[in-house]
């Protein structure tokens, strides 16, 4: 399945690893939660939605790792959700995400997503890694899908405030911004 391939492909580029915490920006109801997930282990991912809608979906989904304490679902937008209720779902004690990543989310190239990049900044360890995504397709199929171009992604990034190194494959473009 074409969203799987996408999702394992974005994992391992972003080098997910057992007991990290992650933090993913606009899961939706796809299967970017549970991809992710499955390579925690001990570790948990935290998944923000604007949409009550979408969550209550993805709840029933991923029902098994929500009761494991592997996937925790918060509902708020991103650019006016207090950072401290995201840090609160971190199951230990720690000094913000180890990754913070975001697919097809596209505050981050349409505008300057100021707040949004403050709350990343403020939910980000001082070691973590930050990974914006964008594609529809499997890494092995066309570029046909709606996504930024290279400069406009790297502009959007650097304007931000970070160096971004952008990978692609097939239909799917990703940045990860240091």
């Amino acid at each position: 399945m074409a969203d799987d391939a996408r999702f394992d492909w974005l994992a391992d580029l972003m080098g997910v690893r057992p007991g990290e915490q992650v933090l993913e920006l606009g899961p939706g109801t796809s299967s970017s939660l549970g991809r992710v997930a499955g390579r925690l282990g001990t570790g948990r991912v935290v998944g923000l939605d604007r949409s009550a809608a979408a969550l209550a979906r993805a709840r029933a989904r991923y029902a098994d790792e929500i009761a494991r304490g592997r996937v925790r679902l918060v509902e708020g937008a991103i650019g006016s959700i207090r950072p401290d209720r995201l840090l609160a779902e971190l199951d230990r004690s720690t000094d913000g995400f180890d990754l913070i990543f975001a697919v097809n989310v596209n505050v981050f190239w349409t505008k300057p997503a100021h707040a949004e990049w403050n709350l990343i900044r403020d939910c980000l360890s001082p070691t973590g890694r930050v990974w914006l995504g964008y594609g529809y397709g499997a890494p092995t199929a066309p570029s046909t899908s709606p996504k930024p171009t290279p400069a406009e992604l790297t502009h959007h990034l650097a304007t931000a405030g970070f160096r971004p190194t952008l990978t692609a494959a097939g239909d799917l473009i990703a940045a990860r911004a240091a």
